[in-house]
């Protein structure tokens, strides 16, 4: 499976809430401090992720 942030082809991937990230990409999110340039750009894929993941939630059973 590829990564949906690089889109690289991994054999060690991670599922982050339905989304399929490669470890590399996954390290670089959750090591990422606050100081550093690429975190505003991280937390906006965090952000999509939990979008993508309530709203799958959401249209499965939209009762609860």
């Amino acid at each position: 499976m590829n990564c949906e942030l690089c889109n690289e082809k991994a054999k060690d991937n991670v599922d982050l809430l339905g989304t399929n990230l490669c470890k590399d990409c996954y390290n670089a999110i959750a090591t990422t401090s606050i100081s550093n340039k690429k975190y505003d750009y991280y937390k906006e894929i965090i952000k999509s992720i939990l979008k993508k993941y309530i709203y799958n939630k959401t249209i499965l059973n939209p009762v609860e």
